[in-house]
């Protein structure tokens, strides 16, 4: 199913520290399982850690390992759509790796929502390269007040990071 412009699914990711509340365009028609995973969390109104990256450059990165997610979102691997090693200043992506995969991880499948927030994303993990899916992006007039958050949420450290849907 296409949806069209005016119809297009928006999510909203919220930080208390920082007062950041963006919104973002879910891309249904390119990323459509992992824009779906996103919708489920914000439909469940989720709230999990999140961290200001370290080798992927200006990401806020939110881990997702299975035990945190309601056991329908943690059962199933995404497979790669919409993918890319170099995200863009605005996207949102999802990491979905397969339990017993990377040796370091926790049990279970795990999942990684990211914020990219500027340029020279970059997906070099310490065990190697990954290619991540681009689900949701920032819309434009929440871009500037994304970067200034994020780059406070850099300072600060750990977050609460927050999903919900935009109605």
């Amino acid at each position: 199913m296409t949806l069209s412009e005016s119809a297009k699914r928006q999510i909203c990711f919220k930080e208390a520290g920082s007062n950041m509340s963006v919104i973002c365009d879910l891309l249904d028609d390119q990323a459509p399982k992992s824009a779906e995973f996103l919708w489920q969390l914000a439909q469940n109104r989720s709230s999990f850690d999140a961290i200001h990256a370290i080798w992927t450059g200006p990401e806020l990165s939110c881990p997702l390992p299975a035990s945190v997610l309601p056991e329908e979102l943690s059962i199933n691997v995404i497979p790669a759509e919409n993918a890319t090693s170099y995200p863009d200043c605005g996207d949102i992506v999802l990491a979905s790796i397969a339990a017993g995969t990377i040796e370091g991880l926790p049990p279970g499948n795990f999942f990684d929502v990211g914020l990219f927030y500027g340029e020279g994303g970059r997906m070099l993990m310490p065990f190697g390269w990954i290619e991540v899916n681009v689900c949701a992006k920032i819309i434009a007039k929440d871009l500037a007040h994304a970067q200034e958050a994020m780059a406070m949420i850099r300072q600060r450290g750990a977050c609460q990071l927050s999903f919900a849907p935009v109605e």
